[in-house]
């Protein structure tokens, strides 16, 4: 899969700009807070995202992935391939008029349906 950047801006994520992400066309998911240990909402967000990965002769390679959900504090996505727990890996987010960048930490990795639900907590967001 290619990603076209050339005509996009790049901007880091960060709280303020996950509200526009949100804003452009997310909706409400339903509250499941039952037994979430989650303080922020998460609303269901579709779209591509690419993380950067280092391999053990420590050359990058790029992964793709569908995001599920996001929320200020993370994303939760679905991929054909594992990660390991406490990973760090740069993040992009693919979007029609921009591409978000910034860094994650993985918290968690599901098997899924011969996929693996992968959750992706943002860190070093500054406040915009």
């Amino acid at each position: 899969m290619s990603i076209d950047v050339e005509d996009k801006e790049f901007v880091a994520l960060n709280a303020e700009t996950i509200q526009t992400l949100l804003q452009s066309g997310a909706r409400e998911r339903s509250d499941r807070r039952g037994r979430e240990r989650r303080r922020e909402k998460r609303w269901p967000f579709p779209g591509t995202v690419q993380l950067w990965l280092r391999d053990r002769a420590g050359e990058e390679f790029e992964v793709h992935a569908t995001c599920q959900n996001l929320n200020e504090a993370g994303l939760g996505l679905l991929c054909d391939r594992g990660f390991e727990v406490d990973m760090v890996v740069p993040i992009a987010i693919h979007q029609p008029d921009a591409t978000y960048h910034g860094t994650g930490v993985i918290r968690h990795c599901t098997p899924s349906d011969g996929a693996y639900f992968v959750g992706v907590e943002l860190v070093d967001r500054t406040e915009a």
